[in-house]
């Protein structure tokens, strides 16, 4: 899947989704919740990510991680009369707890991330909601958005939204997004590539980076 345009690495940023211990490590709350096969795509995508950020590194493109943490006393969730899409399955998950391994980043993140690699912590799906990840692309001059990381159906697509209504340029490598859901993947990365954004694969990320 080939990119139709180059891309100047002086305007892209990298953007690494919820690559933590709580989404895809088998010990994590995900998998301990639902088993291993709810983290196995998650796992799979680790050593494309890490290409991703590498060569993000070796252009000097800037690199943000999110991190999903959540308070035991968020009063807002308890405030909901709607049930949550994990109580309607008769979960309760507690995923990414303030404080917790659960929230931490993956040892394999954690051994690529630079001292110059940002984190942004979020408490909701899309890493713009409230916390200062705009603001920090605008100051770096980004305008191309490629996005990495899990849930695709989920904070992935929630990001990417609302990185186009915020007029920014959005390219996901479709193998290095993952989601528990196969259909539910595949349906995303037809309404991005439909909608918000391009979808291209890691050689063709590549070539329009560094071709």
């Amino acid at each position: 899947m080939p990119l139709s345009v180059k891309l100047d690495p002086r305007d892209v940023g990298l953007l690494v989704v919820d690559m933590q211990n709580g989404f895809c490590h088998p010990e994590g709350s995900r998998g301990q919740a639902f088993g291993a096969d709810a983290v196995k795509n998650p796992q799979d995508i680790i050593p494309n990510v890490t290409k991703t950020i590498d060569l993000a590194h070796r252009l000097d493109i800037p690199v943000w991680f999110t991190q999903q943490v959540h308070y035991d006393d968020d009063v807002l969730r308890s405030r909901r009369r709607i049930p949550s899409h994990l109580e309607r399955r008769g979960v309760k998950l507690e995923l990414c707890r303030r404080g917790t391994w659960d929230a931490e980043l993956l040892d394999e993140m954690k051994a690529i991330k630079e001292d110059r690699d940002e984190v942004v912590v979020k408490h909701r799906s899309s890493a713009f909601f409230q916390t200062t990840l705009e603001v920090e692309l605008r100051m770096k001059d980004v305008q191309v958005l490629v996005v990495l990381g899990t849930t695709t159906s989920f904070c992935v697509d929630s990001t990417i939204r609302d990185a186009y209504a915020r007029d920014f340029d959005v390219v996901v490598p479709a193998e290095c997004v993952a989601d528990s859901d196969d259909a539910a993947h595949a349906a995303t990365l037809a309404s991005i590539e439909r909608f918000h954004g391009v979808v291209t694969d890691l050689p063709g990320l590549t070539a329009a980076l560094d071709g």
